[in-house]
C-alpha cells in the first residue's frame, strides 16, 4: 500500500513537471521572462527639451553694494558701509528687459541686467565721474577731483536743506533716486 502510495506521488509529480515545462515551452511568451520582455519594447531617444537651460547662477543678489569702475565694468561685490560699492542692486534679471526705474543706471555681467541705484555713505570718499559714467570710491581722500560726503538729503531739490553744522562747499543732485549730495570737493 505504501509503495502504491508512492507510485501515484510519483506520477503526479511527473505529470504536473511535465505540464509546467510544456506551458513555458508554449508559443505565447510569459511576461515572466526577461527575454520575452526585452523584445517586447524598443529603445527611442528621449524627445528633445522644451523648455530653455537654466541661466548660469547671478553675480550678485539684491540688495548687495557693488563697485564698479567709472565705465560701469563691474568689479565685484563690496558692502554697504561705505569702504567698498557704491551702487545698490535693486534687480537681477536674466532676460535683460528693463529696470522699474527705466532712466537709472544698470550694468550687465554674465547676462544678467543689474538694475542700480547710487548708494553713498557719508564720511566717505568719492570720484564723480564727467559726464556720464560711474561714481567710484576714491583711491585716496581729498585727492584732487574727490569729493567727501557730508551730508545727504533725500528727496531735496538744491543744497538748501544741508547741514549748517559741518563745512562743506559743493552739493549734487541724483535723480534716480532724487537725492542731494553735500559735499566737501578737492
Amino acid at each position: 500500500m505504501i509503495a502504491g502510495v508512492l507510485v501515484l506521488c510519483l506520477a503526479g509529480l511527473c505529470v504536473g513537471g511535465f505540464v509546467l515545462y510544456s506551458a513555458n515551452k508554449s508559443d505565447d511568451p510569459s511576461p515572466r521572462t526577461p527575454a520575452a520582455a526585452q523584445s517586447e519594447y524598443t529603445y527611442s531617444s528621449p524627445p528633445p527639451p522644451t523648455t530653455e537651460a537654466a541661466p548660469p547662477p547671478a553675480p550678485v543678489s539684491i540688495g548687495d553694494c557693488i563697485s564698479v569702475d567709472a565705465s560701469g565694468t563691474f568689479l565685484g561685490v563690496g558692502n554697504c558701509n561705505g569702504s567698498q560699492g557704491t551702487y545698490r542692486v535693486l534687480s537681477v534679471d536674466y532676460k535683460r528687459n528693463s529696470c522699474s526705474d527705466p532712466a537709472g543706471p544698470y550694468i550687465t555681467v554674465d547676462g544678467y541686467r543689474l538694475c542700480l541705484q547710487l548708494h553713498l555713505v557719508r564720511t566717505y570718499c568719492y570720484q564723480f565721474a564727467k559726464g556720464s559714467g560711474f561714481v567710484t570710491a576714491a583711491a585716496k581722500c581729498k585727492a584732487k577731483g574727490t569729493v567727501h560726503v557730508i551730508d545727504i538729503v533725500p528727496g531735496a531739490s538744491n543744497g538748501n536743506k544741508c547741514t549748517k553744522d559741518y563745512k562743506w562747499n559743493r552739493w549734487y543732485r541724483f535723480t534716480h533716486p532724487t537725492v542731494v549730495y553735500c559735499v566737501m570737493q578737492y
